[in-house]
């Protein structure tokens, strides 16, 4: 699925592909291992993301369409709009704090 890059080009270029062919086995192991390791961490930090992107954007779309519902609610039954609005807010208030666990 994810292609891993094992050349390693900091700034400087202090570790060339001579360099790691240089390094003893036990070291281009142990080298290779954290790079994949960093590389795992940055992938799954990414997927973090996207998945907050998406959860964030459906609960836009739904404080949306309850927001439009409490409008026509509170026109249609003006009594309940402080019911509506407190629904709504709490909707609204579980739904941001979701996201910033996320």
């Amino acid at each position: 699925m994810f292609e891993t890059k094992r050349e390693l080009a900091p700034l400087g270029g202090a570790f060339t592909s001579t360099g790691l062919a240089q390094m003893g086995a036990g070291m281009q192991r142990q080298t290779g291992r954290e790079v994949e390791r960093v590389q795992g961490q940055a992938i799954v930090a990414e997927v973090k993301e996207q998945g907050r992107a998406f959860l964030t954007n459906s609960v836009l779309q739904s404080v949306g369409a309850l927001t439009a519902l409490e409008q026509h609610l509170i026109q249609v039954a003006p009594l309940g709009e402080a019911r509506y609005k407190h629904i709504v807010d709490s909707f609204t208030m579980g739904a941001a704090q979701a996201i910033t666990r996320w």
